[in-house]
């Protein structure tokens, strides 16, 4: 296979700084899910121990949860993105103040109404050692790169979230002015929920509803590559017939209607220039390995 030509060189590496988001409970925000039960549960924000990436993403009893540490912009406001959200992408080295390697960008969860009271959050994957050290509110640095990465053989396709290093590690081939990608699931247009309207940049895409996956949302794991059908990523996220965006599992399932799995966009394109296909399409692994190498 011919190597897909990017512009890495070009691209601007910025040290962004942030923290490690503190928990938190939004209490207004409560809804009641299809069962008409309220649910009050752990996974906005904080540091979830013992999760990572490569983990079945519906094993916890949670709502939104991103594995690992969540991080945010270190201005105080967390329902607003800034620089730290915008310029992170999928596969970015994080470190602490003091230098310290602690984890792996893995995921962005929010892409609600700006102001609204979801935090804008980047999920960290990290090991159980660094876990142990890591408090919430404790600064953090991420070493961004990957803004205006594009590919040079494939103008049509869109890049997004997506690091030069993730794009060297995703299941992609090319062949007839095409490319391919392997995915874990396919979803409909009319399951794309939470996240729709919201800048590609920001937060995720939330699959509403696993019926129209034959049940295959309950086997999807942090990390793992899902496209969407008929979904434009380029600029906002939006229905438009005869396009695909493909992202990458970023969190857990939300129970309230219109709320489930979170994925975060790296590819959109026509559909017939972004092929995406059933296959081995899990790059947690990957991203826990890339993680744990960092203390070594």
């Amino acid at each position: 296979m011919t190597a897909l030509r990017d512009n890495r060189a070009e691209l601007v590496s910025a040290a962004v700084a942030g923290r490690v988001a503190p928990a938190r409970i939004h209490a207004e925000a409560m809804a009641s899910d299809d069962d008409g039960r309220i649910r009050l549960l752990p996974g906005t924000g904080g540091i979830a121990l013992g999760v990572h990436a490569g983990d079945r993403a519906a094993n916890w009893l949670a709502d939104h949860l991103v594995p690992g540490a969540s991080i945010e912009d270190a201005d105080g406001t967390p329902a607003a993105a800034g620089p730290l959200h915008l310029l992170s992408c999928i596969g970015n080295r994080v470190r602490d103040a003091a230098g310290r390697g602690i984890g792996i960008v893995a995921g962005k969860r929010g892409g609600l109404a700006p102001g609204f009271w979801a935090p804008q959050l980047v999920g960290v994957e990290i090991s159980d050692a660094v876990a142990a050290r890591l408090n919430p509110e404790d600064r953090i640095i991420v070493e961004t790169v990957g803004r205006g990465l594009k590919l040079l053989d494939h103008p049509e396709i869109t890049l997004a979230n997506l690091s030069p290093r993730l794009l060297d590690a995703l299941p992609l081939t090319q062949a007839n002015g095409a490319l391919a990608c392997a995915v874990c699931a396919i979803v409909p247009p009319e399951a794309a929920g939470a996240g729709l309207g919201q800048d590609s940049w920001v937060g995720d895409l939330e699959i509403t509803d696993e019926r129209c996956l034959a049940g295959s949302v309950a086997d999807l794991h942090f990390g793992d590559m899902v496209a969407f059908a008929d979904i434009d990523s380029n600029v906002s996220r939006f229905y438009r017939p005869g396009m695909a965006s493909i992202g990458i599992v970023s969190h857990g399932p939300g129970h309230a209607p219109g709320h489930g799995i979170g994925v975060t966009i790296l590819l959109t394109g026509p559909a017939e220039r972004l092929i995406a296909s059933i296959g081995q399409g899990g790059m947690g692994a990957t991203l826990r390995e890339w993680s744990e190498s960092l203390l070594e």
